[in-house]
């Protein structure tokens, strides 16, 4: 396979005003405090790295339109001082590809933004092998009619998931030439991508309007186990109640949110409420070291509530220990 021309060939490095460039749209997310950080430093020690913009479409308001470096560029907005900036061209999904692919190479995602980058470059490269082929619309019709019958319980979550991700890791390599180094390189082996698509489709897509708060929700938004128990709630709506009541309470875990709104899990019906309560008493013994966990324990047992329950741990010790 011939080396596809890169988007930087010919490229030239000049500085633009923050205010001439469109940010919309992006994939990613904007954290403030990250962007004001990198303005300061941007301020004090100069831009060491480059933004990729494209040239916006006419009667557009702004001139340039961001491909990559959205935090680098609300930074330089924020101190009030220019971008240094690389001007790039290409189709939409090549651009799409660039911004995906940059982004999965320059840090670690958190899961919900990696769900979203893979996705990106999933369909960028979808697109491109399907222009190539004259049949755009129809795998673009086929990609979502698949989820549209999981909606529509015709076809299980599990089953589409395995189907797409072997589709998307198949076009992927077709597209990129990628070996497995470089899949490796990249952590998209055929594992990754299928999680990462599971809550792209179960978690990202169905709820715009709740994602972002969610991916900055202090107990689950960057917990890959705690996501895996939305994406495993199957009714949509159920889903969305659990991640509302996620976002009323920070302390929540995905668990115990799923326990307060009464939805089952897929071993079985919910528990009942007050296993939250055991659930936590656990899982905060969990945090305790062996050695902090025997300095404590008078406490742990004077907080036991009557002499026959204390009798009742007691005998569940000797039991357990032999005696």
């Amino acid at each position: 396979m011939s080396a596809r021309a890169s988007l930087l060939t010919g490229a030239t490095l000049f500085d633009l005003d923050p205010s001439e460039i469109e940010t919309a749209d992006r994939i990613g997310f904007l954290h403030v405090d990250k962007a004001a950080a990198l303005g300061r430093l941007m301020a004090v020690d100069g831009q060491r790295d480059p933004i990729k913009v494209t040239k916006n479409r006419k009667g557009a308001a702004r001139p340039w339109r961001l491909v990559t470096g959205m935090h680098r560029t609300h930074g330089a907005e924020l101190e009030g001082i220019r971008v240094w900036a690389i001007e790039v061209s290409g189709k939409p999904e090549d651009l799409a590809d660039l911004e995906a692919s940059e982004n999965l190479h320059r840090r670690p995602l958190a899961p919900i933004e990696r769900a979203k980058f893979v996705h990106a470059l999933a369909m960028a490269a979808q697109e491109r092998l399907a222009r190539e082929h004259g049949n755009l619309k129809q795998q673009q019709l086929a990609i979502k009619a698949r989820w549209q019958r999981v909606k529509g319980g015709e076809l299980r979550a599990e089953q589409a998931l395995q189907e797409e991700s072997d589709d998307t890791a198949d076009k992927m390599s077709a597209v990129y030439g990628w070996q497995d180094s470089a899949a490796d390189a990249l952590a998209l082996d055929k594992r990754t991508i299928r999680r990462a698509l599971e809550l792209f489709h179960l978690v990202v897509e169905p709820f715009p309007d709740l994602i972002e708060p969610l991916a900055r929700h202090p107990v689950v938004g960057e917990n890959g186990a705690q996501l895996k128990i939305l994406a495993d709630i199957r009714n949509e709506d159920q889903r969305r109640k659990v991640i509302e009541a996620l976002l009323a309470d920070d302390g929540l875990n995905a668990e115990d949110a799923r326990i307060n709104v009464g939805v089952s899990s897929p071993a079985g019906p919910a528990p009942q409420p007050h296993q939250k309560h055991v659930n936590a008493v656990v899982g905060n013994l969990d945090r305790l070291s062996a050695s902090q966990q025997k300095r404590f324990l008078g406490e742990f047992v004077s907080a036991l509530k009557t002499i026959e329950i204390k009798r009742q741990l007691r005998d569940i010790l000797n039991e357990e220990l032999g005696e």
